[in-house]
């Protein structure tokens, strides 16, 4: 039961943090996951980052769901999955009955655009964290250099699942 407990206390706290998208957690939940609880390894993390982003639906239920899988079979998923998206939950049922008076408050607006900067912090350290991980070489820079530049260049024309394809079938020829 105590497995089962940390593990909501784990994802409860990725939940609460998650505000800015999916991106965000993944910092999160390398913090919880592999320095906190050290229920991962780094490497562990880096892959279930690539099975979470693979499969359909957001990272964080699919990153939260892996790791209850792994720590404690399936009650430890559900446990998991329920603790990340609770805090959603609750805050969306309280935001909907106040979202009419609150939308053109100047204060939460300001409060917003700084949520957002720290947001695209979490980003950036996710980046650099799961990049430290997967980038080994200088084959592997230039891969994820190429990708990035692909992206940025068709402005997103080209679907994010093509790239990581690709990514794979270049991985395969030239490792």
């Amino acid at each position: 039961m105590g497995t089962l407990l940390q593990l909501f206390v784990s994802f409860i706290t990725v939940g609460l943090g998650a505000y800015g998208g999916g991106l965000v957690t993944v910092p999160l939940i390398q913090h919880e996951v592999v320095a906190v609880r050290g229920w991962l390894a780094a490497e562990e993390m880096a892959q279930l980052l690539a099975v979470a982003q693979m499969t359909p639906g957001p990272i964080a239920i699919n990153g939260a769901t892996f790791v209850g899988y792994r720590v404690a079979g399936l009650p430890g998923s559900v446990v998991a999955t329920v603790a990340v998206l609770l805090p959603s939950l609750l805050i969306l049922a309280a935001l909907i009955r106040v979202m009419d008076r609150i939308s053109g408050n100047g204060h939460l607006e300001r409060a917003r655009g700084g949520l957002q900067v720290g947001v695209l912090a979490l980003i950036l350290f996710a980046v650099w964290s799961y990049g430290t991980v997967v980038v080994t070489g200088w084959v592997e820079l230039a891969l994820a250099a190429g990708a990035f530049c692909l992206l940025v260049v068709s402005e997103g024309k080209v679907q994010p699942a093509i790239v990581i394809l690709g990514c794979g079938v270049l991985g395969i020829a030239l490792f």
